[in-house]
Formats: structure tokens, C-alpha cells, sequence
């Protein structure tokens, strides 16, 4: 048998407000790997600005699930009544659906700023758009509804719903990829060229199992919803705390990275020991000429070596992808 809306309701509550302390921690944590030691210049102005707002939306989220435990089981006659009806978690679910498209439009600015291209965001664009038309109508829809039964919401508007979950967990697994996909290939194409331990593979497995753990979630509530259990108003709180979460967890964990890598201490060790943070170092090498023998026992030839020139672009491009990968991270 499964739960109640009650018992749901008070599961979502208790669990959501575990996961908004770790997001409290994380936000804190966050705030300062993106300012510390640095110029307001080299603040990443878009990912400070995001986190507040993510944090913001968390934070008023919690909020109203409060007011809702507050006025089911104080001020309503019947708190099985009040739970049911769908309308009273209007603001609850308009946060939800303004979190995951903001989610969603920060791993598409990230993807951009990572290849520098338009084209290779249009097909998750797409589909950003797509969230944005499902999760708005059903947003309005649900909004609309008079005091009713839970029921309106699995039967009524079941293929809206289903349709907003599976437009953003393809846009999720898709943007993640393509991020993933450009981080793999820059870390390939260094690997030949560089003797310092590149930073872009652990950051590339930081998105992916961010990414996971998102879509995980995503899944989960898709399988509760169309069970038609009541679980799902758990998950669906839950989910409004785990977008900041896995957010914070990719900015925390590569500025963990950037601090590590330099010292091979911790990242709080670090912070004691250090006063400032150590940009990565090129490798740089001089050649003077190059000799190549043209047949196996023929005299070698010596000619003049411009590979300097073309070995410096290459490694300064590598350079430059990964400082744009760490610092907008």
C-alpha cells in the first residue's frame, strides 16, 4: 500500500530540509571559491550571479513548504483534505518549473562558453524551449485548478506532465554529453603535448556525475508519477533542492581541484598555507634545430626549426581551453 498525501507531504518536508542544509553549506563554500583571492575582474560574474538566484529559489521553495505544513495541520480542519488539493502548492510548483529551466539554461551557457560555438547549443536550445512550453502550461494549468482532488493531476494533465519530465531529462543528458564530449577531447588532443596532469578529465567526470545524479532524479520522479503514487510529491520536492545542489558540487569540487593540484594538500589546508592561487604553468621548449636523415645511413640534414612557434600555439590553445573550463566553473 502506498503512502498518503500526509505522510508524503511530511517525508518531502523532512528531506527537503536535509538537502537545503547541504545546499546552505555548498552555496557558502561556493560563494567563496568564486571570489576568493581574486580581482573583481576575474570574478565569474554569470556563475556568481546564478548561484544566488539558484540559492534564492531553493530558499523561497523551503519557505512555502512551510507555510503548506503550517496551514495543513494548524490552521485547516483536515490536513488530508488540504494536502490534496493541488492549488495550495501553486508557488511550490511554479519554483519547481523556474529551477529546472534555469538549470537547464546554465549547462547551455556553460556548453557555450566551452566550444564557442552557437550551432552546437541549437539542438538543446530546442529543447530548452520545449521545457519552457510543457513546464509553462502545466505550471498555468495547475494554477487554474479549484480546490480538487489529486487525482486531476495523474489523470488530467498526465501527458503534459510526462511530456515536461521527458523534454528535460533528454535536454539534460544531451547537454551534458556535448559538454562531456569537448572536455574528452580536449584532455585527448594535451595529453601528447603536456607533462603536468591535466585538470579538464576530473572536471569532465565532475559534469557527468552531476549530470547522473540530476537525471537520476528526473527518472525517479517520471517512474513515481506515472505509478500515480504520492511519492512523487516527494521526489519533486526534492528535486527543487538537488538542481542548486548539483550546481554548487561542480564549482566547489573544481575550485577543491584547483587548489590541490598546486599544493597536493586540501583545499582548506591550502587556504592556511598560501596566500595566493597559482596559475597553471607552460611548459616551455626551446628548439633550435631540427635534424632529420632522409635515408636510413645518410648524412642527417640540419634545417632551420620554426616548430617552436607552432608548438607554443598548440600548447597556448590547450592552456586557454582549460583556463575557460576551470575559471567558469
Amino acid at each position: 500500500m502506498g503512502i498518503s498525501v500526509t505522510e508524503a507531504t511530511i517525508l518531502a518536508v523532512v528531506l527537503e530540509c536535509i538537502l537545503y542544509g547541504i545546499s546552505t553549506f555548498l552555496f557558502g563554500i561556493t560563494l567563496w571559491a568564486l571570489t576568493y583571492q581574486r580581482k573583481a575582474a576575474e570574478v565569474a560574474r554569470p556563475m556568481l550571479a546564478a548561484a544566488c538566484l539558484l540559492f534564492l529559489m531553493c530558499t523561497m521553495h523551503i519557505i512555502f513548504a512551510g507555510k503548506n505544513i503550517w496551514h495543513g495541520f494548524i490552521s485547516s480542519a483536515d490536513a488530508e483534505i488540504f494536502f490534496e488539493d493541488i492549488s495550495n502548492g501553486q508557488g511550490m510548483v511554479i519554483l519547481n518549473t523556474l529551477e529546472t529551466l534555469f538549470g537547464d539554461a546554465i549547462l547551455i551557457y556553460r556548453c557555450y562558453v566551452i566550444w564557442q560555438r552557437t550551432r552546437v547549443i541549437i539542438i538543446p536550445i530546442i529543447g530548452w524551449v520545449s521545457i519552457a512550453v510543457t513546464g509553462g502550461y502545466t505550471t498555468w494549468a495547475l494554477c487554474q485548478l479549484t480546490p480538487a482532488n489529486a487525482d486531476v493531476v495523474f489523470l488530467q494533465y498526465k501527458k503534459w506532465v510526462v511530456l515536461f519530465l521527458t523534454t528535460a531529462f533528454v535536454t539534460n543528458l544531451l547537454t551534458t554529453s556535448i559538454l562531456a564530449l569537448k572536455l574528452w577531447l580536449v584532455h585527448r588532443r594535451s595529453l601528447g603535448i603536456r607533462v603536468t596532469r591535466s585538470q579538464v578529465y576530473p572536471i569532465m567526470r565532475i559534469i557527468v556525475e552531476s549530470g547522473a545524479l540530476y537525471s537520476v532524479s528526473l527518472v525517479t520522479m517520471l517512474a513515481t508519477y506515472l505509478s500515480a503514487s504520492n511519492s512523487a510529491y516527494v521526489v519533486t520536492d526534492m528535486i527543487c533542492q538537488i538542481i542548486p545542489i548539483t550546481f554548487f558540487l561542480i564549482i566547489v569540487r573544481t575550485a577543491m581541484l584547483r587548489f590541490s593540484d598546486r599544493t597536493g594538500q586540501g583545499l582548506f589546508t591550502h587556504t592556511l598555507t598560501s596566500n595566493h592561487l597559482s596559475a597553471p604553468n607552460a611548459m616551455t621548449v626551446h628548439i633550435d634545430r631540427l635534424t632529420v636523415a632522409d635515408d636510413i645511413g645518410a648524412s642527417p640534414k640540419v634545417y632551420p626549426a620554426p616548430i617552436e612557434d607552432a608548438y607554443h600555439l598548440k600548447m597556448h590553445s590547450y592552456h586557454d581551453a582549460e583556463q575557460r573550463i576551470v575559471i567558469q566553473q
